[in-house]
């Protein structure tokens, strides 16, 4: 629950950041002189610094703003999100060539959708992936991996009265020991999960032992003196180990090697990954936080297709990657709401195959000003660079996420 309160705080925060980039609209001319600077007022703010020429002072305004900065950008809103879905390319144009006051600017727009799909993804949450093991599971396996998920937890607690009794003058007050709290709560989880798995695996010993396990492949080998050993299917049936078993399985048996180029880096996340939940929780952390890097990840390469063209600018591509990702977070809340419903599933390959392509098309020939013959060849190149840039955006946050 946690999670979905920070992802929901997140959100909050990013709204109101995003409404305070953006401004509020005027509310009718005012007399008198600014409360800034002292100019005579013309309207409803101040010609020479740009206040407001009323400065609210009650509590019912404070609750106001908040609920304006969540809720709605003014009635800007109204015009730029259904530009961003259905006219991108001349949301695009209109705003690089000065027509911006009618619209939410790229960047307010960017950090509201981003937060709210990461806000969606927490709430709503997902199937866990299917991992495969290639080794066998035994008892004695089991039963080390709980001692191990044990040692961990008085680890974890071991470090929570170390921050309690010396927090770090240097941190946030209170987020070095709330940290360390939920790692105690993530390594508690682990242990019960090794414990439940334990359960599964004698209770599949005990099966086998009295004939039930009759199906082709499974063997059991019992001798005296010698522990039971359930063999590779029985155990991938029988225990129904978790993701985060199995990859914590793979970590602590030195089986990962995700950077054979980088030994130092790859022995620091894989040590992270031991622990799969903090990992992960990790990881999700530095991807809203890290969001903004999309940007610059992406702009090489949308200019790669631009750089022969005479009067565009990276200030003009920007605007493009901004609204683009705007479009995406959108898409990818709307493919989480459809395919959680079982009446609507059956879109989510239409949405997942078409959507994308079809939007770009339309936004590059738009935003540019191309034939269609440009706009479709560019659209392909585009989505294969979109591809290359969600892997360096996911590598960065994998690596930013593990190793702080």
């Amino acid at each position: 629950m946690s999670g979905e309160l920070e992802a929901a705080g997140a959100m909050a925060t990013a709204a109101l950041a995003a409404s305070a980039i953006e401004g509020r609209e005027a509310h009718g001319p005012s007399d008198g002189k600014c409360l800034n600077c002292g100019a005579e007022l013309q309207g409803a703010y101040c010609h020479a610094c740009g206040q407001a020429a009323h400065a609210h002072r009650t509590l019912a305004h404070v609750f106001e703003e908040f609920l304006h900065g969540v809720i709605h950008f003014d009635t800007k809103a109204w015009r730029t999100l259904p530009m961003v879905i259905g006219r991108p390319g001349t949301l695009t144009r209109n705003y690089i060539y000065g027509q911006r006051a009618r619209y939410i600017s790229p960047l307010a727009l960017f950090l509201f959708t981003i937060f709210f799909m990461f806000a969606v993804f927490a709430f709503a949450g997902g199937p866990a992936p299917d991992i495969d093991l290639s080794e066998s599971a035994t008892l004695a396996d089991a039963r080390t991996e709980l001692a191990e998920a044990q040692a961990d937890l008085r680890e974890a607690e071991a470090n929570l009265a170390r921050v309690i009794a010396n927090p770090d003058p240097d941190q946030p007050a209170g987020l070095e020991e709330r940290m360390a709290r939920l790692e105690v709560d993530l390594a508690q989880q682990d242990v019960t999960r090794r414990e439940a798995a334990l359960a599964r695996v004698q209770e599949a010993i005990t099966r086998a032992q009295a004939g039930e396990a009759q199906q082709e492949g499974v063997s059991v080998t019992q001798a005296e003196g010698e522990e039971t050993t359930v063999t590779h299917e029985t155990a991938i049936e029988d225990s129904e180990e978790t993701w985060q078993e199995r990859v914590q399985r793979s970590a602590r048996n030195g089986d990962m090697n995700l950077f054979p180029f980088w030994p130092a880096l790859n022995d620091r996340v894989v040590k992270k990954l031991e622990n799969p939940d903090l990992a992960l929780y990790k990881i999700q952390q530095a991807a809203y936080k890290f969001s903004f890097l999309l940007v610059p990840i992406s702009l090489p390469f949308i200019w790669l297709l631009f750089f022969w063209k005479r009067g565009l600018t990276l200030y003009d591509h920007v605007v493009f990657a901004l609204y683009a990702l705007c479009f995406a977070s959108l898409l990818f809340v709307t493919i989480a709401f459809v395919a959680g419903n079982s009446y609507t599933n059956f879109l989510t390959p239409w949405l997942v195959t078409l959507a994308l392509p079809i939007h770009t098309y339309f936004h590059l020939k738009g935003a540019y000003a191309l034939g269609w013959f440009s706009a479709l060849w560019r659209t392909f190149f585009m989505l294969f660079f979109a591809l290359i840039a969600a892997l360096i955006f996911l590598i960065a946050i994998i690596v930013l996420g593990l190793t702080g």
